[in-house]
């Protein structure tokens, strides 16, 4: 699967308008998705089926190869999602998460790192948020290496409120698209959007946003901020 992945970044690297037509297959092999179960920590919050790694990994062998023929035969839906609060300065519930049940905290890890290679090698260098290798550290230091080397008038800090949860996804589809060809893979995201969340024994429908404490959330949010203001 490395080595595959690696021809997908070079590829992306040598062509930025390529148009990836095969890719779901990776997304569906067991072995790759074994490693995703691997790479996930034990410590995962459980989603709404309260299936633990442990609990899962019980009868690992056939739930993988259950979770690959449901993947491959467009059988597999992804679960609602639990609602969970973390604190936040400034708001009393707290920020919003969507945990995922951890099965499909696999099949996101798996899309992840199937599509990550295609927009990391087109991404600013000047883009540091939730991208690998990168932290706030370089982004400060880059940041005073600009303020040093050009002439600087303004530096504008700015948050976009609720970005996670108002993502518009018809053009977060759109811009996948772009790259995507494979239509089975932007079936199974779709699907992931519209998982729904559930509070307080409720299932809300989700038609925004991209759930915040989705493993795929990061990458989604950078690819529809690289169309929106990076291009």
């Amino acid at each position: 699967m490395a080595t595959d992945l690696t021809r997908i970044s070079e590829k992306a690297c040598k062509d930025p308008t390529l148009v990836f037509t095969s890719l779901y297959h990776h997304i569906c092999d067991e072995d790759n998705l074994r490693i995703c179960y691997g790479t996930l920590g034990a410590d995962k919050a459980p989603g709404v089926d309260g299936v633990t790694k442990r609990e899962y990994g019980e009868n690992l062998d056939g739930n993988l190869r259950d979770l690959s023929a449901r993947l491959k035969r467009m059988g597999y839906r992804p679960g609602t999602k639990r609602r969970s609060y973390i604190p936040k300065a400034g708001q009393e519930k707290g920020r919003p998460l969507g945990i995922s049940n951890f099965e499909d905290k696999i099949v996101e890890l798996a899309v992840k790192q199937t599509l990550e290679p295609i927009y990391e090698a087109v991404f600013e260098d000047s883009s540091y948020g939730y991208r690998p290798g990168c932290n706030p550290h370089q982004c400060l230091d880059d940041l005073g290496r600009t303020i040093q080397q050009k002439k600087v008038s303004y530096v504008v800090e700015a948050d976009i409120r609720s970005f996670f949860d108002k993502v518009n996804q018809e053009w977060l589809v759109k811009f996948l698209r772009h790259r995507i060809g494979d239509e089975r893979v932007i079936r199974l995201i779709i699907r992931m959007l519209k998982s729904g969340i559930l509070e307080d024994g409720l299932v809300s429908a989700t038609d925004e946003g991209t759930p915040q404490g989705s493993i795929l959330s990061p990458l989604l949010s950078n690819i529809y901020l690289h169309y929106v203001l990076d291009l």
